[in-house]
């Protein structure tokens, strides 16, 4: 590996695409994984073998679909987007090639040995398995964690624009990396695995999926939704209402309160975050006709479905579902579609892509949708509705969630491993004129070049 000079910061730029790689390759299993646990062997989930006997855990499946989403190819994708642009905001770069690629083997070893712990049939292999996948999922958290102080300490001297929203989720890794290996451990605790997804879905993934589509409208879209004081209130705010759910929610499983409405807390944060956003600007700079990602768009509209299904999930379900509607919408429909439209943005930064020239992803946008309709519809059935075909919709669901996922594999095979002939190592917009563009590129596989 070529030496890197430790006064250089845009040496990691067009890092991603390890990360991405890695993401695109382990949706698949995750999509494989999904279709396993709920239509191959049931009996993961429904706590008993087929000759009735039981299981000694039956949270391990479902445990292990959440991970392998929250913990692995979504943090690939972040984690890929952090690295290869944090340095350019930051400048400074307090790690090296041999940390990417360490994290990228973790990730993709990880949830391969979920993936063959759920297709292998047997329980206890399961089990083995999916200890030693979570341990190697964690273990990459827990390195990235100590980037995020010494990125902190260089903040003053940022061109990030969205301030605190730009490392404040990064704090939450090492937390998110321990609680990850305890979840598997302690998975016949259901007071530890509440918190557990309170933790990474309510909290963690509801403030990285604002921060990507703060980062996107008004940072790289440059819309100006609020000014520096409104940024950090935003996230201040945001941080006390989860600190306030997690409390009423632990509170509520050990006994202290009774009050089963205070898992509808699902939805402070979001509601915040939702408005604080101004989506009435969003919608004006849209209608228009201000270059931006519609997919982007579609992130941040179904917040308000999300809000809707949380307050009324927590305040009359939670007993009966989990939250599951909730945080299924707010992971695999808000969250992953952020960061698959931050991560086609950045793709075409690095190609040097005019924006109004760029494609949204239509075939993915209404996959997504239609899947995210079908979690609905199963949603309004589970209130009592006694809706028709409950079993076709579970199935097309899960088929166009799998579309999406393998339209993502197919956009990355096609542009980053075989679209490099207009790629820059460099990206537009984030690289900057001081930027020693005649540095060595240790990818070989672009020229550096500032917009």
């Amino acid at each position: 590996m070529k030496r890197i000079s430790k006064e250089s910061y845009n040496w990691a730029a067009g890092s991603y695409v390890d990360l991405f790689l890695a993401a695109a390759v382990t949706q698949v299993l995750f999509a494989v994984s999904i279709y396993w646990v709920l239509f191959v062997d049931s009996s993961l989930v429904s706590g008993s073998t087929p000759d009735g006997s039981t299981l000694w855990s039956s949270n391990l499946p479902l445990l292990s679909i959440g991970i392998m989403a929250g913990v692995g190819w979504m943090m690939a994708i972040v984690l890929g987007i952090g690295f290869d642009i944090t340095p350019l905001n930051f400048k400074t770069a307090p790690f090296d090639q041999t940390l990417i690629s360490m994290v990228a083997a973790l990730n993709i070893a990880g949830q391969s040995l979920m993936f063959i712990g759920i297709i292998s049939g047997d329980f206890e292999l399961f089990r083995q398995l999916g200890l030693m996948g979570v341990t190697l999922l964690g273990t990459s958290l827990i390195m990235v964690g100590p980037l995020t102080f010494r990125f902190f300490r260089t903040r003053a001297s940022s061109r990030d624009k969205i301030g605190p929203w730009s490392y404040g989720p990064a704090f939450g890794l090492p937390v998110i990396g321990m609680m990850t290996i305890l979840a598997w451990l302690f998975a016949d605790s259901d007071i530890f695995l509440e918190l557990y997804w309170t933790v990474l879905i309510d909290s963690f993934w509801g403030m990285m999926a604002f921060a990507v589509i703060l980062g996107h409208f008004h940072g790289r879209c440059g819309w100006e939704l609020m000014d520096s004081k409104q940024t950090h209130l935003a996230f201040k705010v945001f941080v006390a209402l989860c600190v306030l759910h997690i409390a009423l929610v632990f509170a509520n499983e050990i006994g202290q309160i009774s009050e089963e409405w205070v898992n509808a807390t699902f939805s402070l944060p979001l509601v915040w975050i939702f408005f604080i956003a101004r989506p009435d600007r969003i919608w004006k700079k849209v209608r228009e006709g201000e270059p931006h990602s519609t997919q982007m768009l579609s992130a941040h509209s179904l917040l308000l479905v999300t809000i809707v299904v949380g307050i009324y999930e927590g305040a009359f379900m939670e007993n009966d579902t989990g939250m599951f509607y909730s945080r299924f919408l707010l992971l695999l429909g808000v969250a992953t579609q952020a960061i698959w439209a931050a991560g086609d943005w950045l793709h075409d930064d690095h190609r040097h892509k005019p924006v109004k020239e760029r494609n949204d992803p239509w075939p993915n946008i209404i996959s997504m949708f239609i899947a995210m309709a079908g979690i609905v519809y199963l949603f309004v059935d589970a209130i009592g509705s006694g809706l028709p075909q409950i079993e076709l919709v579970k199935l097309l669901t899960i088929v166009f969630l799998a579309f999406g996922f393998l339209d993502y594999l197919l956009w990355m095979v096609k542009d980053a491993v075989f679209g490099y002939n207009d790629w820059q190592r460099i990206p537009m917009f984030y690289g900057d004129n001081d930027l020693n563009v005649n540095e060595e590129d240790p990818y070989d596989i672009g020229v550096a070049e500032s917009e």
